[in-house]
């Protein structure tokens, strides 16, 4: 695999696990503050609100890019490398979408988590 396919790729697969988790946030909103009685009485009912079906669907086809991307590339790269990507874009996307806080401590922990990822894509090969 190339290195434009698999970047792209990774991409890919961490845009569509960001919009699954965003879709998932959404659709809970609805249901309020759950209580662990109250989530397995409601099961049904939150499976098929809209943005979690759509969550659903976005996590089934994040899976299968990632289980083509692990078939093609290392798993010390992808795992890094999608894993960072989707705390990056939830923490931004948490911010612009659901109005969550974007403080110095998560700007500070996301640059670390870039300079963690290149460093071990420039060096652990």
């Amino acid at each position: 695999m190339n290195i434009i396919t698999k970047y792209g790729f990774m991409l890919f697969v961490a845009a569509i696990g960001i919009s699954g988790q965003v879709l998932l946030k959404k659709g809970l909103t609805s249901f309020g503050h759950l209580h662990f009685n109250g989530f397995f009485s409601k099961f049904f009912t939150i499976i098929f609100e809209p943005f979690v079906l759509l969550a659903l669907f976005c996590y089934a086809v994040g899976m299968a890019g990632y289980l083509f991307l692990l078939s093609k590339a290392e798993l010390t790269s992808v795992y890094p490398i999608c894993t960072s990507l989707v705390f990056v874009g939830i923490t931004f996307f948490g911010w612009f979408f659901l109005k969550e806080p974007l403080n110095l401590p998560k700007i500070s922990g996301i640059i670390l988590i870039i300079i963690g990822i290149l460093l071990i894509e420039q060096f652990g090969r």
